[in-house]
């Protein structure tokens, strides 16, 4: 990847929490780098295709293999102690200093004026090798090759796993929200590095609650035959979809009785308006 010096772009920066800052002030000297960008989830994913791993709440940074730069091309002016590691081709990954932590990373990171005790508390997470052929499943063998060659607290990579099933994703997605975790990416397994945006790269955030009445059922089908399949419900707006996902087996074989109140779980709106990956989680008591 060519990386130009001779780009020079005028902008300003508003920064939750940090004040404005001129770039002429900061730093424009790159053009924007050409990365994988992500879509958002839906359900027509083929999932055993992906590895999933956590959505760090960081800043995303490209090393060229000399300059630390910005998914907008911008320079991070890092210490040298903490570039020092870094390899001599193109790495990527997040500038992360745990969760619930991202205001602190973002005013360290643009700031011109590097301070060695706030970069101190900061990790390149790396998660991709943009140069490197071959799919990403091998891409990311070789990327946990690298970091651990290296011996540096400030250099580490994001760990992945396969999703065994949608389930799975679920539970992960859950343990992450109780860790005050941002949200998953997932990744597919066979995608060579393309630039842009595509269901290569993936994200599902958090889940929120709402609560909808009972209406009816769907029997099911395979190894539910014999069982509630899904429930009816409808929403406080009027409109009604189903649920599928979430119960047990004794929830199958007792199902919410119609007319009840049950809470679901689910991740933002298509673009109909009804709830994306809706859950059942329990009937409410109340």
């Amino acid at each position: 990847m060519q990386i130009s010096t001779s780009s020079r772009n005028k902008a300003i920066l508003l920064l939750t929490g940090v004040t404005s800052v001129s770039l002429s002030d900061y730093a424009v000297a790159f053009s924007e780098p050409n990365i994988v960008l992500a879509n958002r989830f839906t359900e027509s994913l083929e999932l055993k295709h992906y590895l999933m791993s956590e959505k760090l709440d960081g800043i995303r940074a490209f090393w060229t293999g000399k300059d630390l730069l910005t998914r907008k091309g911008n320079k991070i002016y890092a210490p040298h102690w903490f570039i020092q590691s870094l390899p001599d081709f193109p790495v990527e990954g997040e500038l992360w200093a745990g969760r619930g932590n991202f205001h602190m990373v973002q005013s360290t990171v643009l700031d011109k004026v590097p301070k060695d005790t706030a970069w101190e508390h900061i990790r390149l997470m790396l998660f991709d090798l943009p140069e490197e052929k071959g799919p990403y499943s091998e891409r990311y063998r070789r990327l946990v090759q690298l970091v651990t060659s290296v011996e540096s607290p400030h250099l580490g990579y994001i760990e992945h796993s396969l999703v065994a099933s949608e389930l799975a994703l679920l539970d992960f997605l859950d343990s992450l929200q109780v860790l005050g975790g941002e949200g998953v990416m997932l990744r597919r397994t066979d995608s060579e590095y393309r630039a842009g945006r595509s269901d290569d790269l993936v994200k599902l955030k958090k889940h929120q609650d709402a609560e909808a009445e009972v209406i009816g059922y769907k029997p099911g089908s395979g190894k539910y035959t014999g069982l509630m399949g899904a429930i009816h419900v409808k929403l406080e707006n009027g409109r009604t979809f189903y649920i599928g996902s979430g119960f047990t087996d004794e929830d199958r074989r007792t199902p919410p009785p119609l007319g009840s109140v049950i809470t679901f779980k689910f991740n933002g709106y298509t673009v109909s308006g009804l709830p994306r990956f809706a859950r059942f989680q329990r009937i409410r008591k109340d």
